[in-house]
């Protein structure tokens, strides 16, 4: 493992919550424990800012919102907002109106289903995006954005030292997380193509994985 941990980024869904997708209380508590004794906390999720800070507030436990997939950086100390990419007008006026999509503050999300219709309209548009897979989900964002970005951007600003950051994920999103993680770690509930690059696999899933590898770091 790396030196000591200075921050932990957890996904939201399936790792920051348990098997229902509500915020875990273990995870939470030990989070919260982290932050305490100096390791900065940040959510990195596909999720909307309004959605993430809803869930969180009041919680004391997060230091910075990585929402969109990366595209979105918020402090909630302070309430400042970094948005990343270029392009975005022309991104989210290309899919204006259409039903099948949701029009995010910088992304547009739809499912699996719509993807060649998504291929198509970016086609006919000559948009420069990228297309980010998660499990059933599907995100269109800004070229060169995606959590991996997101995250170096975070660790710039609160200067952290990226080996001696710690990246907890579940899904394919994930992998570019790892990318820039000193410390991949999967909890149990994680696809497989997670936990093949993991440097930490946990023995629990959801929160209580997140628990687990938290409790590992005073070991």
């Amino acid at each position: 493992m790396a030196g000591k941990i200075e921050a932990i980024v957890c996904d939201y869904d399936r790792t920051l919550t348990d098997e229902s997708l509500v915020l875990s209380e273990n995870a939470v508590t030990s989070l919260k424990s982290a932050k305490d004794d100096g390791i900065k906390v940040f959510i990195a999720s596909g999720r909307r800012l309004p959605f993430l800070v809803d869930v969180t507030a009041g919680r004391g436990f997060v230091d910075a919102i990585i929402a969109e997939n990366g595209a979105v950086i918020y402090d909630p100390t302070d309430g400042t907002k970094i948005l990343l990419g270029e392009g975005l007008e022309e991104l989210k006026s290309a899919f204006a109106g259409m039903d099948f999509v949701e029009v995010e503050e910088v992304i547009v999300a739809t499912t699996r289903p719509c993807l060649e219709d998504v291929k198509e309209i970016i086609r006919r548009n000559d948009l420069s995006v990228d297309i980010e897979l998660n499990r059933d989900d599907v995100m269109i964002m800004p070229k060169g954005v995606d959590k991996g970005s997101g995250i170096v951007k975070a660790a710039e600003i609160y200067g952290i030292n990226r080996k001696n950051l710690a990246c907890i994920g579940d899904a394919e999103n994930d992998l570019k997380m790892f990318g820039v993680a000193g410390v991949k770690v999967a909890v149990a509930n994680a696809l497989d193509t997670l936990k093949d690059e993991a440097d930490v696999v946990c023995s629990e899933p959801y929160g209580d994985g997140v628990k687990e590898f938290v409790r590992s770091l005073d070991a």
